[in-house]
């Protein structure tokens, strides 16, 4: 693993992060593939499909609450990585679970699972 895979993947991570802080849309369309699904649970714990652009478009609309983000967990094996992220909104905190790969276009959230915790 070269130093640089780490810093190009905190820095797409980063776009994920601030673009969420800032309600900056096109800041999460560049840090993920285009074709990614939010993974999470509804309160039956059936399995809830939400499209990246929802994510962008509650970005863009200037609803999103106050919020503050960070990288707990970084592992990198080969072209894949794994990152912990844990956004803290005033009702709750998002625990993120990212799979990162190493594209031709360079490294991009492909899978994004997650869960809420209230406060």
């Amino acid at each position: 693993m070269a130093d640089t895979d780490k810093e190009l993947i905190v820095a797409t991570v980063t776009d994920y992060m601030e673009g969420i802080r800032d309600g900056d849309g096109a800041r999460i369309a560049n840090a993920f593939y285009s074709s990614v699904n939010l993974n999470s649970l509804d309160a039956e714990g059936n399995l809830v499909l939400t499209p990246r652009s929802a994510l962008e478009a509650m970005a863009n609309s200037g609803t999103l609450p106050p919020n503050s983000s960070e990288t707990t967990h970084v592992e990198i094996n080969n072209d894949m990585a794994l990152v912990k992220v844990t956004i803290d909104l005033p009702t709750l905190h998002y625990h993120d679970l990212l799979t990162l790969l190493r594209l031709n276009v360079g490294w991009k959230i492909v899978s994004k699972t997650y869960t809420t915790i209230q406060k």
